[in-house]
């Protein structure tokens, strides 16, 4: 997820650096709005494309289990530190987004309940409010103060201004950006896309005023007049915006002749964004048949999960190649010590005292038998070498995951891991582990190790 969340920055930040390089500056007003909303949408949505690249793996991966080991009630220092963190960060997330609802919420109602005459001007909307207010609208609506009458009537050229705004729906621009910024207030470039935003909308709009045969210098003089009134209504358009330089600059700009070179050079560049940020996956056109076989280290029996204890924790490798995923035991040779005659161990702690650990449905071969069906081996290279990572299961008293993650240097493996071991556990309810018979929360945790050998080929 932070790999999606920084592609979202990051493709969203170049192209509004894009924009304020090579195309704010351009009268080509509707296309410049055009491509900061498709630039949005594109930037919040390429990252969740999969792009499939056509390719052949000749290399063997062996994904080695090594020995499951849980841990009772308390969980080591490492993992509360981790637990902790991402609470907090969610705890910022979930405050920061709370806040920004209900202050767009509040800005919402605070310009709808405005109370006012309410009149039909150019089939528009306007209500005409007692307070000293600037002109500005909001969806379908102009507000303007009772002191911008003359002679009972609207000043034309406010009128035509916030015309634009309602005919063009502009206030939905605006809209679309403020719930964007609810939900992902920390990308930095969402601030620069609404200014852009605004600063266009108020070109659009003086444009469309000044296409209507008023003088440009007069009409600057109208908006110098409204600079002095104030007001703090979000979400709207205001007559008297700030970018006051900016929009006399644009009124006697003319259009560049290399207008249309630019706007042709954003296909190349979106080509690019779209390698770079789309997710590639190694296209697999065959299903993957499971079979078993022995390790190089045993005996001339082929082994079978059946055939092995589901509690028995023993370090399992799972190769995968081309069309086959096969199964073998990582055996550890040990040395008998010599035979002596010695005190005899103490009798065992009664079973009422003793800790069970958490078992998976079907048990730890099942589970691991679910982990490498899930594991998707196609989005690695094949020449990363070995990779580890060890995978932490949070169970509670019930059977039930609360948690999963993973420490390891490979984030890709890491997350990888997480996901393959999400999908075998999902409606799955574990035994829950007890102590003194009683059931308690366990950290299990699973050491997994991915070895690449020979290459991968792409076609």
């Amino acid at each position: 997820m932070i790999a999606i969340l920084l592609k979202i920055i990051l493709c969203s930040s170049f192209l509004i650096g894009f924009y304020y390089l090579f195309l704010e500056k351009e009268r080509t007003f509707k296309f410049n709005r055009i491509f900061l909303l498709i630039a949005l949408v594109f930037s919040y949505t390429i990252p969740f494309v999969k792009f499939k690249i056509p390719f052949e793996q000749k290399s063997t991966v062996q994904l080695i289990f090594g020995e499951s080991v849980q841990e009772f009630q308390t969980v080591n220092h490492t993992t509360t530190q981790l637990f902790n963190n991402e609470q907090i960060i969610l705890m910022i997330y979930a405050i920061v987004s709370m806040f920004l609802l209900i202050k767009f919420i509040y800005s919402f109602a605070k310009i709808k309940f405005l109370k006012g005459e309410t009149r039909i001007c150019k089939n528009h909307k306007v209500l005409i409010l007692d307070r000293v207010v600037v002109p500005f609208s909001f969806i379908n609506t102009i507000f303007l103060s009772r002191n911008h009458l003359i002679n009972n009537e609207i000043e034309e050229r406010i009128l035509l201004h916030e015309k634009c705004h309602i005919d063009q729906k502009h206030s939905f621009d605006i809209l679309f950006l403020e719930i964007l910024k609810i939900f992902s207030w920390f990308n930095p470039a969402l601030f620069l896309y609404k200014k852009a935003m605004i600063t266009n909308h108020e070109f659009l709009a003086d444009d469309y005023v000044i296409q209507n045969d008023f003088e440009i210098k007069n009409y600057q003089h109208l908006i110098l007049n409204e600079i002095r009134t104030s007001q703090n209504y979000k979400l709207t358009h205001q007559f008297n915006f700030n970018n006051t330089k900016k929009r006399f600059i644009m009124m006697t700009t003319k259009k560049s002749r290399f207008s249309t070179v630019k706007k042709l050079a954003l296909l190349p560049i979106l080509a690019i964004l779209f390698i770079l940020f789309t997710e590639k996956v190694n296209a697999q056109n065959e299903k993957s048949v499971i079979s078993e076989k022995k390790s190089q280290n045993e005996t001339q029996n082929a082994i079978s999960f059946k055939n092995k204890s589901s509690t028995k924790l023993t370090n399992t490798i799972i190769s995968f190649s081309k069309n086959r995923i096969e199964v073998s035991e990582l055996k550890v040779d040990t040395i008998k010590k010599k035979q002596n005659v010695a005190t005899p161990p103490p009798p065992p702690m009664p079973s009422e005292f003793a800790q069970i650990p958490a078992e998976f449905p079907g048990g730890v071969n099942t589970l691991r038998q679910s982990v490498a069906n899930a594991f998707d081996t196609s989005i690695f290279k094949g020449d990363e070498g070995l990779l580890k990572t060890t995978v932490f299961l949070s169970i509670d008293e019930l059977g039930k995951i609360f948690n999963i993650f993973a420490e390891g240097e490979n984030q890709q493996f890491n997350e990888e891991a997480v996901r393959a071991l999400k999908v075998a556990n999902a409606d799955k309810v574990w035994k829950p582990a007890t102590e003194d018979s009683n059931p308690v929360k366990t950290v299990y945790k699973l050491p997994l190790t991915m070895q690449f050998e020979g290459s991968a080929v792409k076609n």
